[in-house]
């Protein structure tokens, strides 16, 4: 059965492609930046597009709080949802990636 949906063969093609460096200005992403458990779903995403369920498999934190941190990470424009996928099991997944492979801080204080 085929679900327009969802087409492995396409899968790899929709893959996000992301740029090698990002300067980021705003001081306020630092404390997230700096974050741990952050920093390790961050790491993760900036090699490739990853779902929360295979999050948890790679950093042992619960669901919920992957989810927490992703929605941290996009509001500091430092991750982004990248394409959801529906599996043979009728599940939405949806996918994440980081926005850059490195970042760049460039602040000026005061």
């Amino acid at each position: 059965m085929t679900n327009s949906f969802y087409d492995k063969s396409k899968e790899s093609s929709k893959e996000v492609v992301i740029p090698e460096k990002k300067e980021l200005r705003d001081p306020l992403v630092i404390p997230v930046l700096f974050h741990e458990k952050k920093q390790d779903i961050l790491y993760l995403l900036r090699e490739k597009e990853l779902n929360i369920m295979e999050l948890k498999q790679k950093t042992q934190l619960n669901p919920g709080t992957i989810k927490r941190h992703l929605d941290d990470l996009i509001a500091k424009d430092l991750a982004l949802f990248s394409r959801k996928v529906k599996n043979e099991y009728g599940i939405v997944l949806k996918y994440y990636r980081a926005t850059a492979k490195s970042f760049i801080f460039n602040i000026k204080w005061p």
